[in-house]
């Protein structure tokens, strides 16, 4: 088991991040879901962000918009998104997430929990809510500090 890094603030970061996507894709390794990574992450995208251009959703995504249309066809086909014209600009189109999508990315969240609930042994409750606090509150923190100007 990796312990925490002594070092700078930096180097905290860094491991915070690459210990996140690793449990992500532990979670993803060991659950049994057979939801493609890439449509998880939309459908999350979409759930985060709600109604989004599909410009914007390449943007969040950090993928060409060719791959974004492509994923989001997918999506579509699947029944786990809506695509509508964009009520503001004719030429652009509107994603959304359906009931059908939310559901099916909740279906995969609690599998990966549930998997990850069998290997966490010293992991109680109140443990678990400590690290789901601090978590929330760092992602808050960081969506409030790219919400401000600098003075």
């Amino acid at each position: 088991m990796q312990q925490a890094q002594t070092g700078t603030a930096d180097d905290i970061v860094v491991d915070l991040l690459v210990t996140a996507g690793r449990l992500t894709r532990l979670a993803g390794a060991i659950s049994g879901d057979d939801l493609p990574r890439a449509v998880m992450r939309a459908l999350a995208v979409l759930d985060e962000h709600g109604a989004v251009r599909v410009s914007e959703f390449a943007r969040i995504d950090r993928c060409s918009q060719p791959a974004a249309t492509a994923l989001i066809g997918r999506l579509v086909a699947d029944g786990y998104a809506t695509r509508t014209k964009d009520p503001e600009d004719s030429r652009a189109v509107v994603v959304e997430l359906t009931e059908t999508g939310r559901t099916r990315l909740s279906t995969a969240r609690r599998s990966f929990a549930d998997a990850l609930l069998t290997r966490l042994p010293g992991f109680d409750l109140e443990r678990l809510m400590f690290l789901d606090a601090e978590l929330n509150e760092l992602l808050d923190a960081m969506k409030d500090a790219g919400t401000q100007r600098p003075s």
